[in-house]
Parts: structure tokens; sequence; C-alpha cells
């Protein structure tokens, strides 16, 4: 999939006819900075059926609270898009990796989502990112030069790895990018997922079916009767009905649900539980 990640620098982009599978916006900075565009074109991005995701640039603040403040603009979105910390910049010497595991454990403890990382390359070899390159799936940028390109499908690497690990799920190869309905530069970026993974990453249901987990339940005989989860955290409600869930977005459903199902349990979970639970491969 190919896709770019834009900022208040592209204002004035509609970022639904500019050619994409899939657009990053960045949503915070810092404690106090919010992106002034965000919201209207992740508006523009969901309406044209694309995939979307939200980045914080990490500032020199306290880890957690830039962790919090992002969550709280972006709060709306929760499971419908990628999270993603944005690691460069000042945040490199003053957080390290310390304070980026801070960050992204906060996000997961809030949100129940895991947060991908954004890096460069040669940051991914700077530090050892061994604790969390089995959860926190990268995004790497590496460029083979500065000259103006479109898409490319094998965009170059200098063939020195990722540090932990393996390889990236998004590789951002060039700033210097030309799309159509669009006259400045861009970030180009490829995927090496695909969409249902995409929502998998969201912490959204992928077009898969979705199973309970077999192990540490908390609820006995779920696939035989109906009922519902409320998150503390995040203050979701869920409907569990034969092992699969739903999330309930309109209180009139919610209301009906409740004269439908009367003595059906409402039963108080963590989001993190919740995922663990009812999600698989989590």
């Amino acid at each position: 999939m190919n896709g770019i990640d834009i900022s208040s620098y592209q204002a004035e982009l509609n970022a639904g006819i500019v050619p994409s599978d899939f657009v990053f916006i960045k949503a915070t900075e810092g404690t106090n900075y919010i992106n002034p565009t965000w919201k209207e074109q992740a508006g523009q991005v969901t309406q044209a059926n694309k995939l979307l995701g939200f980045y914080h640039f990490a500032s020199t603040g306290n880890p957690i609270s830039e962790a919090d403040f992002f969550i709280s603009v972006v709060k709306d979105y929760m499971g419908k898009v990628i999270l993603v910390l944005d690691f460069e910049a000042s945040a490199i010497n003053v957080w390290g990796n310390v304070g980026a595991r801070q960050f992204l454990n906060r996000v997961q403890e809030k949100t129940g989502i895991t947060p991908m990382i954004y890096m460069s390359s040669e940051v991914t070899r700077q530090f050892n990112w061994t604790i969390i390159s089995n959860t926190n799936a990268l995004w790497v940028a590496q460029y083979a030069s500065m000259t103006p390109t479109g898409y490319q499908s094998e965009p170059w690497t200098d063939g020195q790895g990722y540090g932990a690990w393996s390889s990236a799920a998004i590789h951002q190869y060039s700033s210097s990018g030309s799309l159509t309905n669009w006259n400045g530069q861009l970030d180009l970026n490829i995927a090496y997922i695909n969409a249902n993974q995409w929502k998998e990453i969201s912490g959204g249901v992928s077009t898969n079916d979705v199973t309970p987990a077999n192990e540490n339940r908390m609820i006995e005989n779920e696939e035989d009767e109906m009922h519902f989860i409320q998150t503390v955290d995040t203050k979701r409600i869920y409907m569990i009905n034969a092992g699969m869930y739903s999330w309930i977005t309109d209180t009139g459903m919610w209301t009906n649900y409740q004269k439908a199902f009367p003595k059906a349990p409402v039963i108080p979970l963590y989001q993190a539980q919740m995922e663990k639970l009812y999600r698989k491969n989590v």
C-alpha cells in the first residue's frame, strides 16, 4: 500500500483527493501544540475510505504527560486509527529509548492499543530497542536522495537492517514526493502490511473473523449468552455475542440493546483486558 504523511505544512492539501491508500496526520506535539488542520484532514481521509493514522511529535517534556495530551486530543478516533510516536529531533537525546518506552507504554495502558513508533534507520541502531521490537511496529525513515519522485514499489535501503526489528511495517523513503492534486512536496511511504493488519494495529476489527482467546477467561460460557463490557478507562461499551464483539458507537443503540436484553450483564473491564480476552493475536 502507498501513503503519505502530512502536518500543518500541508494545510491546504485535500487528503481525500491526493492519491494514497493511507494517510498519517500530525495531531500533536509536546503538551500544548495541536495541529490546527488535523481534524479537517482526518475527515477528508475517512470520507474517502482511506486508512488513517495520527502521530505525536515527541518534544522534550515528560513522556507520560505528552502521551496523555496526545490521547486527549485524538480520543474520539480510538480503535479507528493507528497511533504513532514520532521519535526524532531533540527527543532522541532528551528522552532516549527509555522516554520513548514510557510514552508507548502509557498509550497502551490508557487505550489498550499498541502504538507504532517512527524513527530514522540510524536511530533504530543507536539504541537497544529489544524490549519493544516484538510489540510495537516500526515506521522507519530512510531516503536514497532528495530527488523528486512518485510512489516506488521497491524503495532503496542501505541494507544494514533496523536494529532490534527484523523488518519495518512502513518505510518512509522520500520527503520530495510529487503526486497529483498537490503542487508541493510530500513524504512518501510504502506499507508492508495490508488493510486488515492496519485495522488490527489500530485496535479495530479486521474483515477476518475474530474469535475469543482460549486462556485466562474471566467469563464462563460467553459463547452462549449476550452480554456487554463497559471499559473503565476509555468509557466504551462493547456488545459480546457468541464470542464476537462489536463497539456500540451510538447512545441510541445502547438504549435499544438495554431494552432488548434487560438481563444481559454489564461487566466493567479495562480496555487492555477486554482486548486480551476477545481479540485474536493480541
